[in-house]
Parts: C-alpha cells; sequence; structure tokens
C-alpha cells in the first residue's frame, strides 16, 4: 500500500496517480477520468491530465498541496473528462489554491466554439456569481482560467518548463478535436491516450516510453450487459470511439512500454477477466489494471504499482503560498439589515 504523506517524492522520480479511473457515469468505486503526475524536480510540479467528475476527491485524500494544483492538461471535451474543472477553480480557490490561476492546456477544434479556448472561456464566464461572492476574501487572480490551445492535428510540444516537456499528438476519438499526451522529465517518461480509437500517432510518439496508460473498454458483450445498451449500440461505442482489448494489446505490442496500463473500464472480476483474456492473446508483456487511486512510481531502475490507503475526511492542506493577499470585508447588502435574525 501507498501511504499519503509518509514517502517523499525523491528526486528524478515520477509519480503517477489515477485519481479517476471510470467512465462518463461516476459512481462511488470510480470517478470519471483524471490522471496525476508529481515531477521530482527542484518546484515538485504537480500536472493533471484531464479532470472528470469526482477526480478531486480522490485528489484531497493524497495529503497534498492545493496551491500548487494549477497545470491541466485536457485531452477532450467530452463532460466526463473536464466536469470538475468548476471545482477546481471555484471550490479550491476557498480552501488554498490562492496563488493565481487555473492553466488549462488543450487542443483546438474544426471551429472556434469547439476548442479549449472557447470552453474555458464559457467556464470563466460560468462562474461569474462564485467570482463576484469571493470578492474581498479571495483573491481574484485565483478565480481565473488561463487557456492555452494548440492544434490538435499536430504532434508537437505544448509545454516545457522545470524540466518537464508534454507532447501532444493527435488521437481519434468521435470527431476531430482529441489528442493525446507524453511527459518526459530526467530520462524518464509517461504517456495517456485519453479516449481514442488504437491510432499511429499516438505509437510513433510514444514508443518506448516507461509507462503508457490506455484507454480499453470492456468488450461489447460485456459492455452492454453492464451499461444496458444493445449488443449494436456496445459495438459502434468501440467501433467508433474506443479500444477494445485486443486492440490495446496491439498498441502495446507496438510501443512496448516498460508498463502497460489499462483504464476506462468496467472494474468488476468478471469484465477484468475477459479483457484480460482478449488482451493476453496478442500481448505478454506486463500489464496493469487501474484503478481509482492506483500509485505507479517510476525511476530509472523501477517501476512500482500500489493502491494508496486513503482516509475520506481529510482537510485540505493549503501549501506554501507563493503570492501576498491581504482580505478585506465588504459591505453586505442594505437589505440583510432587515433580514438577518439578530443574534445578541
Amino acid at each position: 500500500m501507498f501511504i499519503p504523506g509518509e514517502e517523499p517524492l525523491e528526486d528524478g522520480e515520477l509519480r503517477v496517480t489515477v485519481l479517476g479511473s471510470g467512465n462518463p457515469f461516476p459512481t462511488r468505486a470510480q470517478a470519471s477520468p483524471s490522471i496525476l503526475v508529481e515531477v521530482g524536480n527542484p518546484q515538485r510540479d504537480l500536472l493533471l491530465f484531464d479532470l472528470g467528475t469526482g477526480s478531486l476527491i480522490n485528489y484531497a485524500s493524497l495529503k497534498l498541496p492545493v496551491n500548487r494544483l494549477d497545470k491541466l492538461f485536457i485531452t477532450h471535451l467530452h463532460a466526463d473528462h473536464m466536469g470538475d474543472i468548476l471545482t477546481l477553480s471555484g471550490s479550491f480557490s476557498k480552501v488554498g489554491r490562492a496563488d493565481g490561476p487555473v492553466y488549462v492546456w488543450g487542443p483546438s477544434g474544426t471551429a472556434p466554439h469547439l476548442g479549449t479556448q472557447h470552453f474555458c472561456e464559457a467556464i470563466e464566464s460560468a462562474l461569474s456569481w462564485d467570482a463576484e461572492a469571493g470578492h474581498g476574501h479571495i483573491n481574484p487572480e485565483s478565480m481565473k482560467i488561463v487557456a492555452t490551445e494548440f492544434d490538435f492535428s499536430q504532434t508537437q510540444v505544448v509545454y516545457e518548463q522545470n524540466g518537464v516537456t508534454v507532447t501532444s499528438f493527435p488521437v481519434v476519438h468521435c470527431i476531430s478535436g482529441a489528442v493525446g499526451y507524453r511527459l518526459d522529465f530526467a530520462g524518464l517518461s509517461f504517456a495517456f491516450s485519453g479516449d481514442s480509437l488504437p491510432g499511429w500517432p499516438l505509437v510513433n510518439a510514444c514508443k518506448g516510453v516507461d509507462v503508457l496508460i490506455h484507454e480499453c473498454f470492456p468488450p461489447a458483450a460485456a459492455l452492454a450487459e453492464a451499461s444496458g445498451l444493445s449488443i449494436e449500440q456496445a459495438t459502434i461505442a468501440l467501433e467508433v470511439a474506443h479500444t477494445s482489448p485486443k486492440a490495446a494489446g496491439k498498441v502495446f505490442s507496438l510501443v512496448q512500454p516498460r508498463l502497460a496500463c489499462v483504464w476506462h473500464t468496467l472494474l468488476s472480476r468478471e469484465v477484468v477477466a475477459m479483457l484480460f483474456a482478449e488482451l493476453g492473446e496478442v500481448y505478454q508483456g506486463p500489464v496493469l489494471q487501474t484503478q481509482d487511486l492506483t500509485v505507479i512510481n517510476i525511476t530509472k531502475n523501477a517501476i512500482v504499482s500500489r493502491q494508496a490507503k486513503v482516509e475520506s475526511q481529510l482537510p485540505p492542506i493549503a501549501g506554501e503560498q507563493r503570492t501576498t493577499f491581504t482580505p478585506f470585508q465588504v459591505p453586505p447588502p442594505e437589505w440583510w439589515a432587515e433580514a438577518l435574525i439578530p443574534l445578541d
């Protein structure tokens, strides 16, 4: 087991934690998609890849500082991959994420309204009441969302800071405008497919990575039985949007990661057994079925995976603040004088 707060991240190490291993429907067992990467650089950077509904609940249990959680890389704009950005921007700014904006990197679309820039501006606008309500006691900079939109169709470096390089590459999923990411640091590497059919851009960008987390939907029959979809609908979902176990095995055989990880599946014994049976027909390397709070430490000598043992009611850890903001009291609306019940 991994015990949060009891194992400092070593210099030059990467620690990858699955905050959300699940599907469009979050459950108690599985939040929607999100991956956290802790970087063993002097800054101890934290990078998020997607931020699905419920994933920040798992982050809160890791005893990590809230104020450094400000870098988010979105693979695509399906709701289950970005639903918790409201919590990150609006709610976490009230409990310690007070140093400045949420910085978001994400792909363009085939039209401006389908891109990350439009999405972030709309979310920031939707949080107008929340931001106004925090006037005076919350740093207004922390309520901002700053987007960096890049061309989805190109394999390219989209982030390069503090020894960390993040490369995006296009993936095939539903419509144009979805990407995956590769992170490189100190000779170590991690890659994340997001939602994707098996594709050459990912293979070409990720060959030989240390850890590849690739989506792997259940076989069509298992998906139909678990979700209530018809076998026809389940088959279409796999063929136009997602990766089957055999296809995931094919990707792993082409990429040859040190550790292959499957993610975005239904975690039942029956489904996982079926998944491994099909995947094993085409790939015999080491494969890890991830779940919420799977922790993977990556060093040059070893890759170690464990489950985090967490507490359910941890208060947020603000961390060492990097900016100065002095709160002040805003005069209340005049009508409150008659509406409030006196307490003395």
